[in-house]
């Protein structure tokens, strides 16, 4: 899992994304700011995290005292060493070390292959945990019964009672009869859902969406772009760009 940063001659010549990397004359680097004190030596990273003989880091800055020794990457989110669970944002001191188990790898592989962050989740006795892009710590999801919990795709996620969208409950959504478009649109025996959100007026037998795109849905009355209502014109020029790569 761990692996040595790449060395670069210059910080001009980087590649696209984040990630750590050696520059010459520069030691290490998380994209071009240096890591201060990090021994390139014994330097190895994962995702954002990384650690040397002497401290750990999460994008390119160190967590206070964890332990090297210790120290290992659970997904893209989530780190822990022998006393705590870690995050980018820092210790996770409110999870419970012991149980803490993470559910899923934190990410997918985008169109050039490189992992890009989607919702994530977690558990540990007492509650669901989630984290998604800009979080800077894991938010409790109460109520769900984590025996039963499962993922549908990168943003919708459902238990024995209820269906998630990103971590956000549907209301009166059905698990047991519950299937997703793609990560923005869903349906149950009666209701299509956008995200989180009823889709009213949408015609249950009639919706459909379009393959490869998350945007846009159409039924037999209506056209929809973002779970919005638009004119039927306005959905062929979407389609148009969809059909054409855009």
């Amino acid at each position: 899992m761990w692996e040595k940063p790449t060395t670069w001659p210059s910080a001009k010549m980087l590649p696209a994304g984040n990630g750590y990397y050696i520059i010459d004359g520069q030691g290490v680097c998380y994209n071009t700011y240096p890591v201060k004190q990090a021994d390139a030596e014994t330097f190895v990273c994962h995702f954002d995290f990384a650690k040397d003989k002497a401290r750990c880091y999460r994008m390119g800055e160190p967590f206070k005292d964890a332990d090297p020794a210790s120290f290992e990457v659970l997904n893209y989110y989530f780190a822990k060493d022998k006393y705590h669970i870690y995050n980018i944002g820092g210790a996770d001191k409110k999870v419970d070390h012991e149980t803490f188990e993470v559910l899923d790898t934190g990410f997918q592989l985008n169109e050039q292959g490189r992992p890009q962050k989607i919702t994530s989740y977690a558990k540990d006795k007492n509650v669901l945990w989630m984290m998604e892009y800009y979080s800077q710590k894991p938010i409790a999801i109460k109520g769900i019964d984590t025996a039963t919990f499962g993922r549908i795709n990168g943003s919708y996620a459902k238990d024995s009672r209820y269906v998630l969208w990103r971590g956000k409950k549907l209301k009166k959504a059905d698990p047991r009869t519950f299937t997703a478009f793609n990560t923005n649109y869903g349906k149950d025996k009666t209701t299509v859902f956008f995200q989180e959100l009823a889709l009213a007026g949408a015609d249950h037998a009639t919706f459909e969406t379009v393959e490869t795109n998350v945007t846009i849905a159409k039924d037999k009355n209506r056209f929809y772009h973002f779970g919005e209502e638009i004119t039927a014109a306005a959905f062929a020029e979407c389609l148009k760009d969809v059909l054409n790569g855009g």
